[in-house]
């Protein structure tokens, strides 16, 4: 008899673990700025305070993330991947039970803010170093891609069936179920293959590493980066709720947006692999022609408000973001491959956070001055179009 895991790899554990990761995120990671958004509608009756308490929480979130990033790399190091990705779902358990608390008491959201935080290293510096030593340069495009295809799939039920039971049961049946889901994606890690990296990160090499004109295109990408995801994954379905949407609905635009996703992706990435094989800027120029599109989508959503408006644009926008983002994360793993360091993937993470923290930062100002959406959606519209300066990357 066949064992059902005979021939299960490092990478194919990733996809599997990817899959059911990618079910709890899309189930849930959408609706964590409504969900804050509430308590503090509820704890403050004010929609002010209640818009500066989702920006406190996100802030607070990369705040400690920056923290804790330098001795995480250390502890991925020591202990493995394997381990520190294990890890990495035990506060993410933590995180989801925290906020099942919050409606008792305030100050369970803060908890939930801390374990956030602390999953986010330990799983990201182990997955993006591990699947930058695993894959071969030649081929990072269409192994990447994989990845996303598999994800994809998770995120086209995820948001409607998180959406359908926030509707239907509310928010803490959501959390247990999505659970449930975090305890099984720890199962393929234990096929993984030890991985071993060296790590050489200190405050000084972050500062050569800014400085040093080879990864400064990463620096600037990964600045925008940040803003860029955090206003599609946080900001975003926070003014969609605004406009009167409910879970349900808010779940079904992005499950309609994941449907493209899917296809889109799984071309890109054999796709990228090809054009960077032509050894001219091929690849450069698709990604920038995408930059572009993602960049000028942000400017129409500023101008749309109805459901009717938002699932056709945000669908013909998603075609531009998938192609965008498939050459992005194979940009940026050619470069980590490139370093062969984790020391790459801590720099990145802290300069990431300071993007999520500018970002916020300006969504507190704007509520103070009563323009947060203008203020928030147009510095996005900039700094996903400065993502652009990651292409130099290919003929490195």
């Amino acid at each position: 008899m066949r064992i059902w895991h005979k021939g299960l790899d490092g990478i194919h554990a990733f996809y599997v673990n990817g899959l059911l990761r990618s079910l709890f995120m899309s189930m849930t990671s959408i609706f964590l700025p409504v969900f804050v958004y509430l308590q503090g509608i509820k704890y403050f009756s004010d929609v002010s305070k209640s818009l500066l308490l989702v920006a406190a929480y996100f802030i607070f979130v990369r705040i400690v993330v920056g923290v804790v990033v330098f001795p995480i790399s250390r502890f991925v190091e020591n202990q493995g991947f394997r381990k520190s990705i294990s890890l990495s779902i035990i506060f993410l358990i933590g995180h989801v039970l925290t906020l099942y608390l919050a409606p008792q008491n305030i100050w369970w959201v803060v908890a939930s803010a801390v374990c956030g935080a602390i999953q986010i290293p330990l799983y990201w510096l182990s997955r993006d170093s591990a699947l930058s030593q695993d894959i071969q340069a030649s081929k990072m495009g269409s192994k990447m891609s994989y990845v996303y295809v598999l994800e994809g799939i998770a995120d086209l039920t995820g948001p409607f069936v998180g959406g359908a039971i926030i509707l239907n049961y509310g928010f803490p049946t959501l959390f247990i179920v999505s659970t449930c889901i975090l305890f099984l994606s720890t199962i393929p890690l234990w096929w993984m293959p030890p991985h071993t990296h060296k790590n050489g990160v200190s405050l000084k090499g972050f500062w050569l590493f800014v400085k040093d004109k080879r990864y400064l295109h990463h620096v600037v990408a990964n600045f925008g980066a940040a803003i860029n995801d955090y206003g599609n994954g946080a900001i975003w379905p926070l003014i969609i709720f605004l406009y009167g949407f409910s879970s349900e609905k808010l779940g079904m635009v992005y499950s309609a947006v994941a449907l493209v996703a899917i296809g889109v992706q799984y071309i890109a990435g054999s796709w990228f692999d090809k054009l960077r094989a032509r050894k001219d800027y091929a690849d450069e120029g698709v990604y920038g022609f995408a930059a572009v599109g993602v960049s000028l989508s942000w400017v129409v959503r500023f101008f749309i408000s109805t459901v009717w408006q938002i699932v056709p644009i945000d669908m013909v926008r998603q075609l531009f973001v998938s192609v965008h983002n498939d050459f992005f994360s194979d940009y940026i793993h050619l470069g980590g491959r490139r370093m062969g360091s984790i020391a790459f993937w801590v720099y990145l993470e802290f300069i990431y956070s300071l993007g999520a923290i500018v970002i916020f930062g300006l969504m507190a100002i704007g509520v103070y001055l009563g323009i947060w959406k203008e203020l928030v959606i147009g510095s996005i519209a900039l700094w996903s179009l400065a993502t652009i300066v990651i292409a130099r990357e290919s003929n490195l």
